[in-house]
């Protein structure tokens, strides 16, 4: 479906009111949630987009937010950030391309076979397969080594020094090497064998109701929560309705403008924070001579956009205007980068010195029901670039559309899409700034300039030289406008009164934290 949007200035009532409509009415069909006969120990989800590719533990994608409910990787990260043991209880850089891990005991796979170095060496020896394309591997930097020095003591060496190793080890899930053989890659996908406190019992058609049932041999012990039923529910006004009717026990990521009702009902709301950043990418590796590869154009739009309006009208104070790719939370964030407050007439400035003082028309690519309120904040940002003459024509797409792209390269005539600075997966922006550059493996941006900068971040193995250089990167990357900066990531998630999670985090790993405190 394809949707031109020329919106004339509304107040923010209006405009939410009838972006809302648009959105529920047309961009998402309704769905409908069967209700379960669960006890207590079983707990009914809705969540916005299906695992695109299964239990498939070298994807890049996050599996629909359940990967790390039946894997483990050696390390982990708390909901703030810090980063924990997990497979492995301790590790040291004994070299600057030397790790050495060492590993839990006692850790057994949910079929029954044991972890150990084994696993870890068998796990890196199939990432690297040199018959088969993992797209993980890309994510692991450039690791050119590793061996087992003992049963539960694995070295991991790298082609150059890599400060961010331990970070790379929590994404990468640890399989069990005879289930993998026997299964293969689409086998594993469908019946994954971890470690962790759950297995999968079913995916449901095209992975849109996954069931996952204890796994009582794990090392991460549940605390209630024997069995986890999730629909996928794109709409976020379903998984509202689900709440209400009580047919969910939990729905991930609504729209923060259903919060206060939701309480007023007694659902438990919990906020999700994470270092990431939502924009829209702003594609310059192309062919033809487009305007946005004028860094004077990406300001103007970044300038032309009400930002803070955003975040106190859609996302009711949430989350935070973002005007740079780090949040204050993480190294590298530049206190000194100019934020691009809201003005207009700078916008049509800027686009007169560039050349384009009439405007131009641009191709959006954006997904919605993904983040609390993105349909509404595309609809926001398509109005408020049509005041300066920017006539943009949205275009909505599936998450697992978006993922096929993105990965591939394949925009088409598209000028830019809705992206995140998926700063929360490593806890630093060195892996979102490698993929805003030249080195990305379907690259849309390229900024030779900028490429020493990020090639020294990668190596660098001083801490107070290191954010000296990621704060650099992100003052060019600001200046250059290498995207259209929105609002940080910030997640609302429901709970029946019933239940008690404390902190939330999508990875799965919250399900075993789940604690039942009755009506």
């Amino acid at each position: 479906m394809v949707v031109f949007v020329m919106f004339g200035r509304v107040c923010p009532r209006q405009f939410i009111g009838y972006a809302a409509a648009i959105a529920f009415a047309t961009f998402v069909p309704f769905i409908t949630i069967t209700p379960s006969l669960a006890d207590s120990t079983t707990l009914r989800v809705g969540f916005p987009v299906a695992a695109a590719t299964g239990g498939y533990p070298f994807a890049r994608d996050d599996g629909g937010g359940l990967r790390f409910a039946f894997y483990d990787g050696l390390t982990r990260f708390t909901p703030t950030g810090e980063l924990l043991p997990a497979l492995a209880t301790s590790w040291q850089n004994e070299t600057p391309t030397t790790w050495v891990f060492q590993l839990r005991e006692g850790v057994v796979f949910s079929n029954g076979e044991v972890f150990d170095a084994d696993s870890v060496v068998a796990t890196l020896t199939e990432l690297y397969n040199p018959d088969v394309l993992h797209p993980k591997k890309a994510d692991m930097g450039n690791i050119d080594g590793y061996r087992a020095r003992d049963p539960y003591t694995v070295e991991i060496t790298t082609s150059k020094p890599d400060p961010l190793i331990p970070r790379r080890m929590s994404q990468l899930p640890m399989i069990e090497p005879k289930a993998w053989a026997a299964l293969g890659k689409d086998g594993y996908a469908r019946t994954p064998i971890g470690t962790s406190a759950y297995t999968v019992e079913s995916w449901g058609a095209n992975n849109t109701k996954p069931v996952l049932a204890v796994a009582e041999s794990s090392w991460r012990k549940v605390k209630h929560v024997k069995r986890v039923e999730m629909t996928i529910i794109p709409d976020p006004g379903s998984r509202v309705s689900g709440l209400l009717s009580k047919e969910l026990d939990m729905a991930i990521s609504l729209a923060s403008d259903d919060i206060a009702m939701l309480k007023a009902n007694d659902i438990t709301i919990r906020m999700t924070t994470n270092p990431s950043i939502l924009s829209i990418a702003l594609r310059t590796v192309r062919s033809d001579d487009s305007p946005i590869k004028d860094f004077r154009v990406r300001q103007a739009l970044n300038y032309a956009v009400d930002k803070q309006s955003i975040a106190d009208f859609i996302l009711g104070g949430t989350s935070r205007v973002a005007h740079q790719p780090a949040t204050p939370e993480l190294i590298g964030y530049n206190p000194d980068a100019e934020p691009f407050d809201y003005n207009p007439d700078k916008a049509r400035q800027l686009l007169a010195e560039a050349g384009y003082s009439k405007g131009f028309p641009l191709k959006f690519a954006v997904y919605g029901g993904v983040l609390p309120g993105d349909t509404l904040i595309f609809q926001k940002i398509a109005q408020d670039l049509a005041a300066i003459g920017v006539q943009t024509e949205l275009r909505q797409i599936s998450f697992p559309d978006y993922v096929r792209r993105l990965f591939n390269a394949d925009w088409g005539d598209i000028d830019g899409f809705s992206i995140g600075w998926l700063n929360m997966q490593l806890w630093d922006p060195q892996k979102s700034f490698e993929q805003f550059s030249c080195m990305y493996t379907a690259p849309f941006y390229c900024d030779e300039g900028m490429m020493p900068l990020i090639d020294n971040a990668r190596t660098e193995m001083d801490p107070v030289k290191r954010e000296k250089l990621l704060k650099d990167i992100v003052l060019r990357f600001r200046n250059q406008a290498a995207a259209l900066w929105l609002v940080e990531f910030a997640g609302a998630n429901g709970l029946q009164p019933s239940y008690e999670v404390g902190q939330f985090r999508l990875d799965g790993s919250v399900f075993e934290q789940i604690e039942y405190i009755g009506n």
